[in-house]
C-alpha cells in the first residue's frame, strides 16, 4: 500500500538532532528524503558506533538517517547551487537548521527558490526563530528550555519547613526542545503540504519554527496558573509538590513513579499500600503534607520494586517502575508494541533500531532502507537530473560534490 507521503520529495539540509529527527518522521511516512550534506562537516559521523572489524558506523545516524538518501554538494560553488536548483524544481520541501540569513548568503533562501518552483515549501528550524533579539545567538537544548521556563520547573521540590530554599535546576536527560521542535516542524510541514495541495495556485510558503517557541508552548498548565494569577503558594502538582505525583525509592534501591491526580486512583493507591488511613489526606498542606510523603516512603521501603509491582500492576493506581533504557527495551509493553526492531545490516549483521511510534492499521510504517553513507546517492541523483557521466566526473574534479 502507498504510504501517506509517497511521491513527496524533501531536501534536507539540516544537521545535528532536531532537523534530522523531523525528516526521519517524514521519511518514515513515505517521503523521499534527500540529505544535502557537506562531507567536511565536523560532526557528520558522531559516536557511539556500531563496529565490525575495521568498519564502523554511527549508531546515532542509523536511527536518524534511515529511509533517506544522501548527496554531497558544496553550495558555496555556483555549479553546486545550479544542481540544487534543479533538485528544487522536483521537490516539495526544503528543510534547514542554519542560523537566520545563512540561506540568503548561500542564495537558496525561500524568495530565491520560489522563483524556481512556486510550489516549494521552505522550513527553517532554529533555536530562536528568524527574528527577535536572540536570532543570531548560538544555543543548544539546555539554553532553550532555560529561557522558556521549563528548566526552572525541573528541580527538587522545596520541603516545607526546610531552611534550604535555593534549589538548583537539574539537567534533563532528554532534549525536549530539540525533539519538541522537530515534532512541531513535522506538523508545520504536513500542514503546509495540505494547504498548498488544496489552494488553486498550488503556491508554497515559508515556515519559521523556533525551538524556544515550541517548548514554551509545551507548558499549558503552568501557563494557566500564571495567566490566572493563581500561584497557589508556588505549588505545581506536576513538579512533585504533592505525595500523589512523585517518585519513591523501594527496598532494593530502585524507584517507582506514582502519577496520581484523580481521587479514585488515590483511593486504589492507598488500598494497595494497605494504608487506607491516608485516603482523606491526598491534598494535605504544610507539615501534614510532609508527613504523608514520609509515611508513603516508609511503606515503599518495605518491599522491592518487583514485589510492589505485583501489588499495583492490576490496580487502577497509576504506579509504574522507573527503568533504565535497556530495561525499557525488555519491558513487555515496549516489546508488544514492537518499538525495538532488529535488522540485518549487510556488513554489521544484526543491529537494532527504534521503530516509528505511529501505528497505521492499513499502511503500516517500517524502516525501508538503512542510513546512507554521506554522499552515497550523489551520482544516482545527478543522473536522475539528466547529468551525463562526463559532466559528473567534471563536477567531481571541480569539487562541486
Amino acid at each position: 500500500m502507498p504510504l501517506p507521503l509517497e511521491g513527496k520529495v524533501i531536501l534536507d539540509l539540516s544537521r545535528m538532532l532536531p532537523g534530522p529527527y523531523c525528516s526521519m518522521i517524514l521519511g518514515d511516512l513515505g517521503a523521499e528524503v534527500i540529505r544535502v550534506e557537506d562531507p567536511n562537516y565536523a560532526y557528520g559521523n558522531p559516536p557511539p558506533f556500531f563496529q565490525k572489524d575495521k568498519y564502523r558506523e554511527s549508531a546515532f545516524h542509523s536511527i536518524l538517517m534511515r529511509n533517506k538518501k544522501s548527496v554531497t554538494l558544496n553550495l558555496k560553488k555556483p555549479e553546486a547551487r545550479e544542481i540544487f536548483y534543479e533538485m528544487v524544481k522536483r521537490a516539495d520541501v526544503v528543510l534547514d537548521t542554519f542560523r537566520p540569513k545563512v540561506m540568503n548568503k548561500l542564495k537558496i533562501d525561500y524568495d530565491t527558490l520560489a522563483l524556481i518552483n512556486p510550489s516549494i515549501i521552505c522550513c527553517s528550524l532554529t533555536g530562536y526563530g528568524q527574528y527577535g533579539p536572540y536570532e543570531q545567538i548560538a544555543g543548544h537544548d539546555l539554553n532553550y528550555i532555560g529561557i522558556c521556563g521549563i528548566l526552572d520547573l525541573n528541580k527538587e521540590r522545596e520541603i516545607y519547613g526546610s531552611e534550604e530554599k535555593m534549589k538548583t535546576p537539574i539537567n534533563p536527560g532528554v532534549q525536549a526542545a530539540d525533539i519538541g521542535g522537530a515534532l512541531v516542524t513535522a506538523i508545520g510541514i504536513l500542514g503546509a503540504i495540505i494547504e498548498r495541495d488544496n489552494n488553486p495556485e498550488k503556491k508554497g510558503q515559508f515556515i519559521d519554527i523556533s525551538m524556544t517557541d515550541s517548548v514554551f508552548s509545551f507548558i499549558p498548565l503552568v501557563s494557566a496558573y500564571n495567566f490566572a494569577k493563581d500561584q497557589s503558594e508556588g505549588i505545581n502538582i506536576l513538579h512533585g509538590d504533592f505525595p500523589f505525583y512523585t517518585v519513591y525509592q523501594t527496598k532494593d534501591d530502585k524507584f517507582l513513579s506514582v502519577g496520581i491526580i484523580e481521587v479514585k486512583f488515590w483511593r486504589e493507591f492507598c488500598r494497595g499500600l494497605a494504608r487506607e488511613d491516608l485516603i482523606p489526606r491526598q491534598f494535605e498542606q504544610g507539615l501534614n503534607r510532609e508527613e504523608v510523603f514520609k509515611e508513603i516512603q516508609k511503606e515503599f521501603l518495605k518491599k522491592t520494586q518487583k514485589n510492589w509491582m505485583k501489588v499495583f500492576i492490576n490496580l487502577d493506581a497509576c504506579v509504574m517502575p522507573v527503568k533504565s533504557f535497556l530495561d525499557a527495551c525488555e519491558d513487555p509493553q515496549i516489546q508488544a508494541r514492537e518499538m525495538v526492531v532488529e535488522m540485518d545490516h549487510p556488513i554489521l549483521g544484526k543491529i537494532q533500531n527504534v521503530a516509528s511510534p505511529i501505528k497505521y492499521s492499513r499502511t503500516p510504517l517500517k524502516i525501508r532502507s538503512f542510513a546512507p553513507k554521506i554522499g552515497q546517492n550523489s551520482e544516482e541523483i545527478l543522473r536522475s537530473l539528466g547529468y551525463s557521466d562526463d559532466k559528473i566526473r567534471d563536477f567531481k574534479k571541480k569539487g562541486v560534490f
